[in-house]
């Protein structure tokens, strides 16, 4: 039965007919992104494959370009948006793979593009802000609560459900078992990118805690002895816990502190401190690394850590015979290393320096879109959510440097980008800018 990827398509569409692309986003994009996996698809014929993904990001672009896309402000961030996407399937068209060239295409503008504009459009116009980051947190919230039974357990429960549905589908995401217990992975495929998701989450759990934004109880369950806020960010952050994944925390350990920066009413001193402190333990981090790849592998992580070690090295000379565009999805493998844990080194390989360019440019417009409360000042509540998708954004960047950008994660990186883009001062949020001269009557 895997034409059940269909529903969620045929659910975003009525919702687009009945109401808006804002509710079809809320009630229907955002359930089947977090809740649903990525992997299982329907093939038919000549047509691109498709799963939940797509069936829901397909519906949900057409409605964006009828009804809101008079809203658009072009901007830089568009032009290297388009050549993101040209860069995915430019290489498999020049070699003549013309199926893979118009099948990437097509997933990219659905992964992409579709979440780029939905970021873009959807939300900040609209003053959901604060509902979508709740819809969001709650929906980790439930995830993080079915998970708990594959890490106790060792089986993933959305495999176990979903299986059943697309016979002879086989994938390499299997629960891996680390220290006893199993590593969570979720609806995303794989533990990894399910501590990039959880990271995202907890983050904007603290936001939502930080700013009183939760009731003080679960309206039916008001029994319970804790807060709603505490649950839930507890929840999630276990969770996090329970991925067992040291890229991820390392990146959410990053992250938090450029966070927490929206905070303080000193933002030029706080930034500076925090720099301070993480920089001095980054280049130790770097140095104990190095370290621990050089000497003898005697253990399963340290053999993990010197093979993404010798990727780079290995790969370099393959980047370089690519060119710009690179290879396509076909690019020659190094025996041994077909396994490529590193977005950039990926991206060069399949995408080409213009892949890697295209993604690099569309982070620093992001962080520049999101320094502006540095600059204008605002209200905590502007300030604190921009540096919370600055330090989302700079965690998940330092990670994909140990593990690839694929499923959740991606779309999520591109909503993020979309997001920054639309992010203004609401009203009531800006205040006078942090540096002025005060005028002196004599």
């Amino acid at each position: 039965m895997p034409f059940i990827v269909l529903i969620p398509g045929i659910l975003c569409a009525i919702a687009l007919a009945r109401t808006s692309p804002q509710r079809a986003f809320m009630n229907v994009y955002l359930p089947v992104f977090l809740l649903l996996p990525t992997y299982y698809v329907w093939k038919v014929a000549a047509l691109p494959p498709i799963g939940f993904a797509e069936a829901t990001a397909l519906p949900l672009g057409i409605g964006i370009i009828l009804k809101d896309v008079a809203h658009w402000r072009f901007g830089r961030s568009d032009l290297w948006m388009a050549l993101f996407i040209l860069s995915s399937c430019y290489a498999d068209r020049a070699a003549g793979n013309t199926s893979v060239s118009t099948f990437e295409l097509f997933a990219c503008i659905c992964m992409a593009g579709v979440p780029y504009m939905a970021g873009k459009l959807l939300i900040e116009q609209y003053d959901l802000r604060t509902e979508t980051l709740k819809r969001i947190v709650f929906l980790f919230f439930i995830v993080g609560i079915i998970s708990a039974y594959e890490y106790k357990m060792g089986r993933n429960p959305f495999g176990l459900i979903f299986d059943r549905f697309f016979p002879g589908q086989v994938f390499g995401w299997k629960t891996q078992i680390r220290w006893g217990f199993g590593r969570v992975s979720g609806p995303f495929a794989q533990s990894e990118l399910a501590g990039m998701m959880f990271s995202f989450a907890l983050l904007l759990a603290l936001y939502l805690s930080y700013m009183k934004l939760w009731e003080p109880k679960f309206s039916r369950a008001p029994w319970l002895p804790f807060s709603k806020t505490k649950i839930i960010t507890g929840v999630i952050l276990f969770t996090l816990l329970m991925t067992q994944a040291r890229g991820p925390w390392l990146g959410c350990l990053f992250a938090v502190p450029i966070a927490f920066i929206g905070r303080s009413k000193h933002i030029l001193r706080t930034s500076i401190l925090v720099f301070c402190v993480c920089a001095p333990l980054a280049i130790g981090s770097y140095v104990a690394v190095k370290h621990y790849t050089s000497g003898p592998v005697t253990s399963d992580e340290q053999q993990t850590a010197r093979y993404r070690e010798d990727l780079v090295s290995n790969y370099m000379p393959v980047v370089e015979r690519g060119g710009a565009f690179g290879w396509g999805k076909d690019f020659p493998r190094v025996a041994g290393q077909g396994s490529i844990d590193n977005e950039y080194l990926y991206l060069a390989l399949t995408q080409g320096y213009v892949g890697v360019f295209a993604l690099c440019l569309l982070a620093l417009e992001a962080f520049i879109q999101l320094t502006k409360p540095a600059v204008f000042g605002g209200i905590v509540s502007y300030r604190y959510f921009a540096f919370t998708l600055g330090g989302i954004l700079a965690g998940l960047l330092l990670t994909l440097a140990t593990v690839f950008l694929g499923n959740q994660p991606y779309e999520l990186f591109f909503l993020l980008i979309g997001w920054s883009q639309s992010l203004e001062p609401r009203i009531g949020e800006v205040k006078a800018p942090l540096r002025h001269f005060q005028t002196i009557y004599t």
